[in-house]
């Protein structure tokens, strides 16, 4: 069972992976994760720091975190991962929190 709803929300997220520097969009986000769209998603368990840019305009800004789960295209679902958050200070829950109060439910 989830701990918190999903909202959804296309956030740029920037992480690292393998050397690489990538960019990809959220499909929703939650105060506990996200989901990334992207063809190549990171193994599960594996951390990764990402970097979130909401459409706010403030600075992009930073939180750790761990794939839980891998999808495939589905349908109209599409290929990503499941990101839950770590970790992260007062400054960046109080910004995912902005995030998810401003989307619809």
């Amino acid at each position: 069972m989830r701990k918190t709803p999903r909202h959804l929300a296309e956030v740029k997220v920037d992480y690292r992976s393998v050397g690489r520097f990538i960019t990809d969009y959220s499909q929703n986000v939650s105060t506990g994760g996200l989901f990334i769209k992207t063809s190549a998603p990171l193994g599960i368990g594996e951390r990764v720091r990402i970097r979130l840019t909401l459409p706010d305009g403030e600075a992009p800004f930073a939180l750790d975190g761990v794939v839980r789960w891998v999808a495939d295209r589905h349908g109209d679902h599409p290929a990503g991962m499941g990101v839950e958050f770590l970790d992260f200070d007062e400054e960046a829950r109080r910004r995912v929190e902005a995030l998810v109060e401003a989307q619809d439910p």
